[in-house]
């Protein structure tokens, strides 16, 4: 048992550790409308993100996402903080079951 409350933490910290910039740049090179458009693409990062399914060649986005919501982009430029603001306003109002499970998740790793 404390095996595994000493994982949680460490996979909670990992997880919460700061971004680079290099990171944050390649965040906000990375076009999200479009991939909002692709259904299967969408499917592939939702599921990765949400521990449901491979990520296959989205894992680094997807780690890198989770790590800015569970930061909530305490790192960003403006630009950066307008565009992050603009994806979770995407992910609310048209994926709302997946923002919330998002949330519930990000919730769970900073307890």
């Amino acid at each position: 048992m404390k095996v595994l409350v000493v994982l949680s933490v460490l996979v909670a910290f990992a997880a919460a550790a700061k971004l680079t910039t290099e990171e944050l740049q390649m965040l906000e090179a990375f076009d999200y409308d479009a991939l909002f458009a692709n259904d299967e693409q969408r499917k592939i990062v939702f599921d990765c993100l949400l521990d449901k399914g491979d990520c296959g060649a989205y894992k680094q986005l997807a780690d890198l996402s989770m790590k800015l919501i569970i930061n909530n982009c305490a790192e960003c430029s403006p630009t950066q903080k307008t565009k992050y603001e603009h994806v979770l306003k995407q992910l609310h109002d048209n994926y709302e079951p997946v923002y919330n499970d998002i949330l519930k998740k990000v919730a769970a790793i900073k307890e």
